[in-house]
């Protein structure tokens, strides 16, 4: 029976944790990559987890045959629900309000069978004492998480490789029936159990007296300390996908550690060593700070996210290990995890529903690093147990830490306005230089610039930015420049800048997945109002560009240009061999499709390479560094058409960081992987 239970607490933990990148990475394209996608999923993961805690307090103090009857039935039913893959039905039509429709999406594919495993591990601690009065549970709740830290784990390195994002689903659905089964013989073990008796020889239910109940101080803290915690890692996650991509790797990279902090805790007192922990945290949070602040720090992308998350698992270590220093007796235990699932279904809901409501920026990020230096700096400062003149000095020094780490500001120069939704945070700031009164507008997502204008009327045409007549956008667009009737499909608006280049009798039609970027361009900046004074047409579509692309008439593109980001990341789904033959359907024989893969962290150039081999279509890549005293970036595009002559004209480059190129596998809607692009750098 020890076996037993040790064998389904691992089986549980494991697929309730590897459901959650298998079923977000399902529906991330229905809502357009965005890392709101995740950031919601969680969201419900975690609050679903206060349910499934909930009914375990509630169970627990049933009669073992109520709670067979009761949690069998339950199973049942969550394996009638099976298999777990979302129906085409749910996919969105591309303009619904997304929040909603995701949390109900994730309740009709995996609520119950969630609800079921989140339960798990509570019921199972409670049957374990049940079974053995003498042994501790607190060892089964350790192997639940590494049970959960291995499904992590295994995800980016083993499943995504291997298996297709259905498949994923199928093998998920039939271990959960593996699982019911063995859970169901625990339920029927327990129905009977003898009369557990304390060490002192008193029946254990008459041994709760109100002497030895936990406090509401210390309730508290049971829902506080993880909610801390919930939000610190909600927040870094979600400053990594804007930064980077949206991708289950650096989804699991901060959930991981997360993880591992709550193992670490939870095994043993003598891992959590106070002051050890908080004076670590503190030096990662200063450093953290210090990356952002200081304009002479540069470091490698490795680097910083080493030092970021880093400052997160201190924080979430000295949060579960203030935490775990409060345990009750195990006759508390199932109202102990409800506080605890209770306090991270609490930071959800502030990173997902309350922080874009009071915040225009991603404001928590910083706001939390910052109470967490408090926090941290309060725990050394007990833990060191220092004498009062000590304790003065400590506090002066974090004090002036914490006003190191105050000064932390995410907008860049004098930030005209700024917007924050579902799809990321947008910000219109502008730098007057006073030498050459260059007046700079900058539209930027996340913390990027995705656009600049000079605002000075004879300059307001210049490209600043990634559309350089010599960068790959530039080369495409002049391609058409004289043709009158030219049509140019754009997808990701930006600033719209790319209608810089248009003319007369032109039409340039944008495909937008935020609404308020194109109120920010239209107001904020002048190209698509200048093309249209020239006598241009404008267009707008709406929506996720997939989506209202798979719905309209062909559109006869000659230049179809691929530009959407979020912060600094491309959505995956716009780079598939799917997307391309739906691309391939909206262009003329002679067009161009131009994809900008500007990135400092990825590589994708070959895979858009591999698909164009695929399509039997030429491609070249162009990379272009404007000369020092130009106002431009460094940009990084790849040209496919089926115009071999037009592909042959240009001069094809490489960045300086770019290697030889191995072939990539061809990535499809159920089968992509950027795990070794990202970490293993193959191509």
């Amino acid at each position: 029976m020890n076996l037993i239970f040790c064998l389904v607490s691992l089986l549980g933990a494991f697929l309730l944790f590897q459901v959650q990148p298998v079923i977000s990475k399902f529906i991330l394209p229905w809502f357009g990559g965005s890392p709101g996608v995740w950031t919601t999923c969680m969201l419900f993961f975690q609050v679903l987890l206060f349910g499934g805690y909930s009914y375990a307090h509630f169970l627990a103090s049933r009669k073992p045959r109520t709670q067979m009857v009761v949690h069998g039935l339950l199973l049942l039913a969550a394996v009638l629900c099976l298999p777990i893959e979302p129906n085409a039905a749910l996919q969105p039509a591309g303009n619904e309000e997304p929040i909603g429709r995701i949390l109900l999406l994730l309740l009709r594919t995996v609520g119950l069978p969630y609800l079921v495993l989140s339960a798990t591990s509570p019921l199972l601690q409670v049957w374990f004492t049940h079974q053995f009065p003498s042994r501790s549970p607190w060892r089964l709740y350790s192997l639940s998480n590494i049970g959960s830290l291995t499904a992590l784990l295994s995800y980016p390195v083993l499943i995504e490789t291997r298996w297709s994002d259905v498949e994923q689903t199928r093998i998920w659905s039939w271990t959960f029936v593996v699982f019911a089964l063995c859970m169901g013989f625990c339920a029927w073990a327990n129905r009977v159990h003898p009369e557990v008796i304390t060490p002192e020889g008193d029946p254990h239910p008459q041994a709760a007296t109100h002497a030895t109940a936990p406090t509401w101080g210390r309730r508290l803290l049971w829902l506080l300390l993880p909610a801390f915690a919930s939000v610190m890692l909600l927040a870094t996650t979600n400053h990594l996908c804007q930064d980077v991509a949206v991708i289950p790797f650096l989804w699991i990279l901060p959930l991981s550690l997360y993880l591992l902090s709550f193992i670490i805790c939870f095994d043993h007192p003598r891992w959590y060593w106070r002051s050890a922990w908080a004076i670590a945290t503190m030096v990662l949070l200063f450093g953290t700070s210090a990356i952002y602040n200081v304009d002479a720090i540069t470091v490698g992308f490795s680097t910083e996210i080493v030092v970021l998350v880093g400052a997160m698992f201190g924080i979430c270590m000295v949060c579960h290990g203030e935490l775990a220093r409060l345990k009750p007796d195990t006759r508390h235990l199932t109202s102990y995890y409800l506080h605890m699932s209770a306090g991270g279904a609490v930071g959800g809901l502030a990173v997902s529903l309350v922080a874009p409501l009071i915040f225009t920026t991603f404001f928590e990020w910083p706001l939390s690093l910052l109470v967490g230096f408090l926090f941290v700096a309060w725990v050394g400062m007990r833990a060191l147990q220092l004498r009062a003149v000590a304790r003065i000095v400590w506090a002066v020094v974090s004090l002036v830490l914490v006003g190191f780490i105050a000064r932390w500001e995410l907008e860049y120069d004098v930030c005209l306005t700024s917007h924050r939704d579902f799809y990321g945070l947008l910000s219109v700031a502008e730098k007057e230089d006073p030498d050459t009164h260059e007046q700079v507008r900058s539209f930027i997502s996340g913390t990027i610039r995705h656009g600049r204008q000079d605002m000075r009327p004879d300059h307001r045409r210049d490209q600043l930015s990634y559309y350089a007549p010599q960068a790959g956008s530039g080369i495409a667009l002049l391609h058409v420049k004289d043709k009158p009737d030219a049509r140019v499909g754009v997808v990701g608006m930006g600033a719209g800048c790319v209608a810089g280049y248009g003319e007369k009798g032109q039409t340039y039609r944008f495909y937008e997945l935020n609404p308020a970027a194109e109120k920010l361009a239209l107001k904020w900046f002048t190209f698509v109002s200048d093309f249209q004074a020239r006598g241009g047409k404008y267009e707008i579509s709406l929506g996720d560009a997939r989506l209202s692309l798979k719905h309209e008439a062909p559109q006869n593109f000659d230049v179809l240009m691929l530009d959407a980001f979020s912060g600094d990341s491309v959505p995956m789904h716009l780079l598939t061999i799917e997307a391309f033959n739906l691309y391939l359907t909206h262009l003329k024989p002679d067009g161009v499709i131009v994809a900008n893969v500007t990135n400092r962290a990825v590589n994708l150039a070959p895979v858009l390479g591999r698909i164009a081999d695929e399509l039997g279509m030429q491609h070249v890549r162009i990379s272009y560094t404007p000369p020092e005293n130009v106002y431009g970036y460094a940009t990084d595009f790849v040209l496919i058409s089926r115009d071999a002559a037009f592909i042959r004209a240009q001069t094809p480059s490489l960045p300086s960081w770019a290697v030889p190129i191995e072939h990539p596998p061809l990535w499809t809607d159920h089968h992509h992987n950027l795990f070794d692009i990202l970490i293993t750098r193959k191509y």
